[in-house]
């Protein structure tokens, strides 16, 4: 009776056996597959690759060509209704001192300043704080000066002539112009230059002067 309550005790260990080579087989034939799986949801979690945001792109601002072309065409208008309004000012006196000082303020201030003024809305619209105004504005005061003097004294051309009053606000304007969009562009704040960076979670690059860093 012995040897038969044994039989059942062996039995059932060896089919406890195969079951445990069952499941490890099993464990090991799904490992490959659960590996690979897995490894990508790693990798996204190592490189931060399941959110990657672009750099948005650098304003330029605008060109020496364009910048001159408009600010040419307000140097321009400002140069004839700088004389127009002299003009009407020195009527306003019978006296010739009193007569002049308004049409000069008129002739000399007025189409610079404007000019200038125009010329760093324009350039800064962009990149603010780009071009600055008073280097700017004392070229295009002394080329303005210049124009008017040679106009009045040299040329004598009356003002109420269409034709001569079109050639110099031309002349006047082109040349004032091209003075205060070329002082702008030698004298403009330089952007710090920035290298952008494609590895995500590492922030862009930028280069600063050494005068800017506290030591």
């Amino acid at each position: 009776m012995k040897k038969l309550s044994v039989v059942p005790l062996v039995l059932a260990l060896v089919a406890a056996s195969a079951q445990a080579e069952n499941r490890s087989a099993t464990l090991l034939g799904d490992a490959p597959r659960l590996v690979l799986g897995a490894t990508p949801r790693l990798l996204d979690a190592v490189l931060g690759a399941e959110e990657v945001k672009s750099t948005p792109a650098a304003v330029a601002g605008i060109g020496f060509g364009e910048h001159f072309g408009k600010t040419a065409a307000i140097g321009m208008a400002s140069s004839v209704t700088g004389v127009l309004i002299g003009a009407g000012l020195g009527t306003l006196s019978n006296n010739l001192i009193g007569a002049a000082v308004p049409v000069l303020l008129a002739n000399l201030f007025l189409p610079p300043v404007v000019t200038v003024l125009m010329a760093m809305l324009i350039g800064n619209w962009d990149s603010p704080g780009r071009f600055r105004f008073w280097g700017p504005v004392l070229g295009a005061f002394a080329v303005n000066a210049a124009a008017y003097a040679i106009a009045s004294l040299l040329l004598v051309v009356p003002w109420t002539n269409p034709m001569a009053l079109l050639l110099y606000s031309l002349v006047d304007g082109l040349l004032m112009s091209g003075a205060t969009v070329g002082i702008m562009h030698l004298t403009e704040k330089k952007a710090p230059a920035t290298i952008t960076s494609f590895v995500p979670g590492v922030s862009d690059t930028t280069f600063i002067s050494l005068s800017r860093v506290n030591l």
